[in-house]
């Protein structure tokens, strides 16, 4: 598996959301100080309920790891990846960018029949469709490493099919 697909979360939920949403609304109504010290740590390393620079930030790096791989591999691909920063306001071209990449992939590669649709945009993102973006990064992944593993022995059995090695 490409590392950094490892690390990828399609598994966000309405509770996630719901969790998210209290814990940010009682940080800025009483401040951060009056959460819990579990409730900050889990603050600062990234609600799975809200899509933040850390979210951004872990696609953006997995769409260069699995482009990087199929250029690897002979594929012809070209994506335009971004390091955010804290206070980045993502405008609706940088989100294009952004989905437009994933599409990239997928019409570079292959994808499985259970692989989710790419949202069309990223105006009122839920949960699902966060899930859906890295599910799709996943799946590539995936199909490249069982390519990655295979490729040599279906390499060997073509050529032998061909004589280099005196055929099978």
């Amino acid at each position: 598996m490409i590392p950094e697909a490892e690390n990828l979360v399609f598994d966000r939920s309405h509770a996630d959301t719901v969790f998210a949403a209290d814990l940010i609304a009682r940080a800025l109504r009483y401040g951060f100080e009056s959460l819990a010290p579990d409730e900050q740590a889990l603050f600062h390393a990234g609600l799975k309920g809200r899509y933040t620079v850390t979210d951004l930030n872990r696609v953006e790096t997995a769409v260069a790891a699995v482009a990087a791989i199929l250029r690897s591999r002979g594929r012809l691909v070209s994506v335009t990846t971004k390091a955010w920063v804290f206070n980045d306001i993502p405008s609706p071209f940088e989100m294009g960018r952004y989905l437009e990449n994933v599409k990239t992939l997928m019409g570079a590669f292959f994808v499985l029949p259970s692989t989710p649709e790419l949202p069309d945009d990223m105006e009122l993102l839920a949960f699902g469709g966060a899930n859906d973006i890295e599910r799709i990064l996943y799946d590539i992944s995936q199909l490249i490493d069982n390519m990655v593993r295979t490729v040599d022995l279906g390499w060997a059995l073509g050529l032998a099919h061909t004589g280099v090695y005196g055929g099978l």
